[in-house]
């Protein structure tokens, strides 16, 4: 009789990646550590490796042959630890193992998530349970800082620190396509930690013939926010290094100016004080990618309001190379990719920040 048999019960979990990994729940639930993801009911059992004591929690998923082989790739190819959470391991649950874990991989961008108690999941990745409660969520960060656009120090170091860590990632060999403020933390450092999301991929994939496969998304399962119009409308099939370039640009905007690229006269009667509102504006938001400060379309222009003018301001008072970089990247040709793709690296906004002595 195999080891496995011998010691199959609802406690006992093993590895669908190395031989030797058996872990045992510890008779404890915890919720996810990482500060934004601690909702109720969202709880995993504590587990520990029953050869070297290290303790786990758990993220369930569907699993289908493709995404365990994604997903063991990554396990045995991670990256630098010190800067994003990273699975080390994953299981199959049993259906009873299944009812004792509500903490689930995906995240839902939606104005009607799906509740914790309805989704499914017959796999789990094992991320290492250490101490994560020093760390501020980006969106919390954000929030406090009374003046925020590109003038303000906070700001600037916000961007930087965002960069620096995406950059490292991209380093390491992978693409971060997760780009919402809510997956960012900022350690006691200063440093920025990423959150582990199912939406990084290995530049081979993105270069991959079956990238459509490997990378392709599911509307309400990514942030649309600082999305690349031409994946939210399906011009492209599958996510790539593209795709987190071009998000970082309209996440930055945002960060210097406190508005997204499109939100100009071509949304003027959209509410956004709800999120069913914020969902509905943004369903026709990427409809219409006609940046607010386009040099050649003035269809989307702002200056009629009071908070719009003092936007405006900011952008004549912002550096060249900034303005070069946001127009090029927030253009509706680029943005729906109509010619060759310019979409800044983190390596390339990095450096424009030194130039401009900010780094």
């Amino acid at each position: 009789m195999s080891v496995k048999n011998y010691y199959e019960s609802k406690d006992l979990y093993f590895s669908e990646v190395f031989g030797s990994g058996v872990y045992e729940w510890t008779g404890q639930n915890v919720n996810n550590p990482m500060i934004d993801e601690k909702e109720s009911g969202c709880y995993s059992p504590l587990l520990v490796n029953k050869i070297t004591g290290e303790l786990y929690f758990l993220k369930r998923f569907c699993c289908d042959s493709i995404k365990k082989e994604y997903y063991t790739s990554k396990i045995l190819t991670p990256p630098n630890r010190d800067t994003i959470l990273w699975p080390s391991d994953m299981v199959e649950l049993s259906e009873e193992q299944q009812k004792s874990c509500m903490s689930f991989l995906e995240q839902e961008y939606s104005a009607a998530p799906v509740p914790v108690s309805e989704r499914n999941g017959n796999m789990a990745l094992l991320f290492s349970y250490s101490e994560y409660s020093n760390m501020v969520n980006a969106l919390q960060k954000y929030k406090k800082i009374p003046v925020r656009n590109w003038k303000n120090l906070d700001i600037r170091n916000m961007a930087i620190q965002i960069l620096k860590a995406i950059d490292d990632l991209n380093k390491n060999g992978y693409v971060y396509s997760d780009i919402h403020f809510s997956r960012f933390f900022f350690k006691e450092d200063g440093s920025v930690f990423l959150n582990y999301t199912n939406l990084i991929y290995s530049f081979r994939e993105c270069m991959s013939a079956e990238r459509d496969i490997i990378c392709a998304f599911e509307a309400g399962k990514y942030p649309i926010e600082f999305a690349e119009p031409a994946i939210v409308r399906e011009i492209c099939k599958g996510m790539d290094f593209h795709t987190q370039n071009y998000s970082i640009a309209a996440m930055l905007f945002y960060l210097f100016f406190g508005r997204y690229a499109y939100d100009g006269r071509l949304l003027t009667g959209y509410a956004d004080d709800n999120l069913q509102k914020h969902y509905i504006k943004f369903r026709d938001y990427h409809k219409m990618p006609i940046f607010i400060f386009d040099t050649h379309n003035k269809e989307n222009m702002l200056g009629a309001f009071d908070d719009e003018e003092q936007v405006v301001e900011l952008w004549e008072e912002c550096p060249e190379k900034l303005k070069e970089l946001f127009l090029l990247t927030l253009s509706q040709n680029n943005a729906e990719r109509k010619w060759e793709v310019y979409n800044p690296t983190p390596q390339t906004w990095l450096k424009c920040f030194s130039e401009l002595g900010w780094m």
